[in-house]
């Protein structure tokens, strides 16, 4: 520990304390440690021996173990703050919170007190301690990995990274003020300006889009603190940094506010708590020996556990009687790792694997007939895309690679096209390790590659034949890039019966990831090689066209392999959900469904665009002036600080919320002011709303129109939203503001090809009729039935008058709480809608549920069934699980009761509108139209349509799209046609 101003003060050791236990978790995700009675042991190992290494090493004088304490102001101010993290499936999530209560015995035993405040993340718990304990004259040492605690660094307090042991162990490092800059490039004064700039993926602190870590390191050596960037922003010189900051000032503030440790936390520094004492032995004697940590209990006296293992916690098996942990809905029993060797390529390969480079068109030839002797074959195509795409992994701007094919696990092939070798001009020699696997091998020295004749050659024509051979059955893991990356190649992809990713989603649809890597650690134990181990990361990766083919064919071949495995662990369990015709009937069709639509395309407007550039300018400075005058000054309305002190201290308006930085400004906050007649934050909404659509619509939108063929390209994704709906990106089309007039001029922009118009389709009400067809509710379906205006009828039946006397207010008193049924507001949201009484509405509410018995007694039966069960299912059998439902906490059991409940509506309206989808894309087919399906949004879908079959589309869209189930009310399409999306909507 150098730099010690105090060198004879005693220590004060802070441990944060969750980022070691995750740690521990991950370290051993892949053979997780176990007792005899199947208890999942890893976090308690990592932790008691991280506490024997630390006490006997650096034997500190104080010492505590900091914890978070749940939400956070941080989550208040950025609702998606840490959103990206990845979610524990239910079992993973069992034995972490085990492991956690295992960590809290030993800090017990070792008589290490847990310091937590509530509202603060570890961070700031840490942050006001080591300020405290400095002041009072003691040496700091923060204990963790966590480069936000760099800003920490000062004279007297140190960061300490401990390390960890293993076969890929590290050794603890330390940073104090001589070597703080060493690590980010600035100084610790300027850690939190820095983290502004470049974001923290792994909190989901957005940044600054366009500034990365170099860029950041210029601009704060050139101009210090953000504020100061930010005030001198029209003066880079560089066009990216410049622009980037003009366009997210506001995400630039707030990462500040999310990446700043507050060091005024309410808690008291006790020093008599926090002073190392002997430990426990009698209790760590019987913890260990509960846990059967044997080589531990030497330590404390212990011996061999009587009957128990002689040696470390060893993996899970399934011998017989002894238990395990269950799993979730997802898997059933842990796997026991396959075996990794390492190839001659560097690259780790399965044990039991044979993987085979085709290098000639004799190999092909048979490895095509050998294709034609399996039940289906595995693919995955590799790629590179163009360094101009705003999207890295944009599958429209992906240039084949290689192609790989499994044909059975363990026995894949790799087909190389567009392997060279690097023309940079000799820059490789200069890379560091960070250029992964195939950076060593190119540093060392590769032949020139070997490829296949290009893949649209003559000589490649029986591959291509066999790729759009719908009788030779495929699986792929996210196979929709592979469809589209093959038909930018010229091949349309047939045949697909089984895509990993989506079997993962309707098995687990709560989860955040779906990658092929963690399915492979969950379902068979196996770590895969990550792309930035074989290319590298950052500025020195690698194209994937220079890695060598040997390294290319073991990692492609990996990935075909291990989607070949996952499969057979997979399908048994749709089968025994009874989901596998959701998977092969509407999830895997839609692949080639959604592939299309994104292939097309839709135009935009150039002209309209810039147009709408100084409409929307205007309008935000009319807004902004109209904003100084109410609040009688001019100060900057991106900025929270200064928004308080306008509303709060200035103006004296009443504080809804309070977060740890003072009253909250949040939209929840601003919405409920202005309901109340205030009119300052009525005009702080709008503003926002402006400066939002200027950021996300106006300015990106022109910049991602495809160079090809000058159309805008969306993605749609299918296994993002749990509750089933598609989710669309890069560009999001399906948030645009369509009610607001700003809204509806940005679709406006969205027009057909020349000549050509554009036709909407929206299902009419489709959730309450998916609501009345559900509950079977007989005055419900009788209202649907009927006819007509279903809000008015409603109104009719809750007010108990005749359907001519059903006044405006009523029908719209009927509107709110129709909707607000389906998304199971209560008393209090209904009451602000309404701008009425909390009793009131509570009468409503009951008059309603009143009327419509049997809707009530659908809605209590879904939120039953789920905490019998765990989930509940929509009308095509699409489950849902609802953990919030076994929670302590009552905010989060009812909002588990709210998703019970919509949860069967929402996710039949999301299965309908798919098959929908798919009915119109087999009929446009087999009728041979020109037109085109573009855009599904929510319960709409746009096409594009020559003149000429204008009759003929509308028709065949109506009858597919409400022939696409049978339920017990008529479902109605409307249906509009224009020469942009709005007066087609219209």
């Amino acid at each position: 520990m150098a730099d010690v101003t105090r060198p004879h003060a005693p220590r004060l050791f802070l441990v944060d304390g969750y980022a070691l236990i995750y740690r521990a978790f991950f370290a051993l995700m892949q053979r997780p440690l176990s007792t005899s009675r199947g208890e999942n042991s890893s976090i308690a190992w990592g932790i008691a021996n991280f506490l024997k290494r630390l006490l006997t090493t650096h034997q500190p004088e104080l010492l505590g173990w900091v914890h978070d304490s749940g939400a956070t102001f941080r989550d208040e101010l950025y609702p998606d703050y840490k959103a990206t993290r990845e979610r524990l499936t239910d079992d993973l999530q069992a034995d972490f919170d085990q492991g956690l209560e295992r960590v809290l015995q030993l800090l017990a035993a070792y008589d290490i007190p847990v310091l937590t405040a509530e509202g603060f993340e570890a961070d700031d718990v840490i942050g006001t301690m080591a300020k405290k304990g400095v002041d009072a004259g003691y040496n700091v040492v923060i204990v963790s990995g966590d480069k936000d605690f760099q800003q920490l660094v000062r004279p007297g307090i140190w960061l300490l990274n401990p390390g960890r042991g293993g076969p890929a162990s590290v050794e603890e490092s330390w940073v104090g003020t001589e070597n703080a800059s060493d690590r980010l490039g600035v100084p610790p004064e300027r850690v939190i300006d820095y983290l502004a700039l470049v974001g923290d993926s792994s909190d989901n602190v957005p940044g600054v889009k366009g500034i990365g870590e170099k860029g950041a390191i210029e601009l704060i050596t050139q101009f210090g603190p953000l504020e100061n960037i930010i005030a001198h922003a029209n003066e880079i010189t560089k066009k990216r940094p410049r622009e980037a900051l003009l366009q997210y000032e506001a995400d630039a503030r707030l990462s500040k506010q999310l990446v700043t440790i507050h060091c005024d936390v309410p808690i008291e520094l006790d020093t008599d708590t926090l002073r190392v004492n002997a430990p426990n032995t009698d209790a760590l004697r019987a913890l260990y020996l509960d846990l059967e940590f044997t080589s531990l209990l030497k330590d404390v006296g212990g011996g061999p556990i009587s009957g128990g293992p002689a040696a470390v916690p060893r993996p899970v098996t399934d011998a017989p009687g002894v238990p395990t942990t269950p799993r979730s809905s997802s898997s059933s029993v842990r796997p026991a790792p396959l075996g990794v060797v390492e190839s001659t390529s560097g690259v780790p390969v399965l044990a039991d694997a044979r993987y085979t480079t085709v290098g000639t068109l004799d190999a092909l030839t048979t490895l095509l007939q050998r294709v034609r002797e399996v039940p289906y074959i595995a693919i995955d195509t590799e790629t590179v895309c163009d360094p101009a795409s705003p999207n890295p992994v944009d599958p429209m701007r992906a240039t084949l690679v290689g192609l790989s094919i499994a044909v059975l696990p363990g026995e894949a092939y790799y087909l190389p096209f567009r392997h060279r070798l690097d023309d940079g001009g000799g820059n490789l020699a200069l890379l560091s390790g960070d250029a992964g696997i195939a950076g060593r091998r190119i540093n060392a020295g590769v032949p020139e590659p070997v490829n296949l004749p290009p893949f649209e050659s003559e000589a490649c024509a029986p591959l291509r034949a066999m790729l759009e051979d719908a009788a030779v059955k495929k699986i792929a893991q996210n196979a929709k890039y592979d469809v589209l990356v093959l038909r930018g190649a010229g091949v349309h992809l047939a045949g697909l019966s089984f895509d990993t990713m989506l079997a993962s989603y309707l098995l687990d649809p709560g989860r955040r990831s779906h990658g092929l890597d963690l399915l492979a650690l969950e379902f068979l134990g196996h770590t895969m090689t990550a792309y930035e181990q074989l290319c590298g990361k950052g500025k020195n990766q690698l194209g994937f066209d220079v890695v060598p083919v040997d390294a290319a064919r073991d990692y492609s071949c990996e990935d075909v392999d291990v989607t070949m495995r996952v499969r057979t662990q997979l399908e048994p369990l749709l089968v025994s959900h009874a989901m596998l015709p959701l998977l092969t009937e509407m999830e895997v069709p839609l692949v080639s469904v959604l592939a299309d639509m994104e292939y097309d395309g839709i135009a935009i407007n150039l002209a309209w665009f810039e147009s709408l550039k100084t409409r929307f300018r205007a309008e935000r400075e009319k807004v902004e002036q109209a904003i100084y005058v109410e609040a009688g000054e001019e100060f900057n309305i991106n900025s929270n600080p200064q928004l308080r002190v306008i509303l709060f201290e200035k103006l004296g308006l009443p504080v809804k919320k309070k977060t740890a930085t003072g009253p909250s400004t949040d939209a929840s906050v601003l919405q409920e002011l202005a309901e109340e007649g205030h009119t300052l934050p009525t005009l702080l909404m709008e503003y926002r709303e402006i400066f939002k659509l200027e950021g996300t619509y106006i300015d990106a939108l022109p910049r991602l129109v495809h160079p090809r063929d000058h159309r805008l390209h969306t993605s749609y994704n299918q296994t993002v939203a749990a509750t089933g709906r598609l989710s669309s990106s890069d560009p999001n089309l399906q948030n645009i503001p369509s009610r607001r007039e700003l809204g509806r001029e940005i679709r406006r922009g969205f027009v057909p090809r020349s000549g050509w118009r554009l036709l909407s389709a929206d299902y009419s009400q489709i959730e309450l009729r998916l609501l009345a067809h559900l509950s079977a509710d007989p005055a419900f379906v009788s209202a649907f039935r009927a006819g007509g205006d279903i809000h008015k009828q409603t109104a009719a039946i809750i007010f108990g008058v005749p359907l001519p006397d059903v006044t405006s207010e009523m029908r719209a008193r009927a509107k709110t709480i129709n909707f607000a049924t389906i998304y199971g507001q209560g008393a209090h949201a209904l009451s602000r809608q309404l701008r009425i009484t909390h009793a009131e509405a509570k009468e409503f509410i009951d008059t309603y549920f009143e009327r419509f018995a049997g809707v009530k007694a659908f809605l209590d039966r879904c939120v039953l069934e789920a905490r019998q069960k765990g989930y509940v299912e929509t009308l095509f059998k699409r489950r849902r699980y609802i953990p919030e439902l076994k929670e302590r906490n009552f905010n989060i059991r009812a909002f588990g009761e709210r998703v019970a409940a919509n949860a069967p509506i929402q996710g039949s309206a999301a299965d309908l509108i798919k098959i929908a989808m798919i009915r119109v894309h087999t009929a446009l087919a087999t009728e041979k139209l020109a037109s085109r399906m573009l855009l599904q949004v929510h319960d709409e879908l746009v096409f594009e349509l020559p003149p000429e079959e204008e009759g003929v589309l509308a028709t065949l869209v109506k009858r597919e799209m409400e022939g696409a189930a049978t339920l017990d009310v008529p479902l109605l399409v409307e249906m509009g046609i224009g020469t942009d999306w709005v007066t087609a909507k219209s």
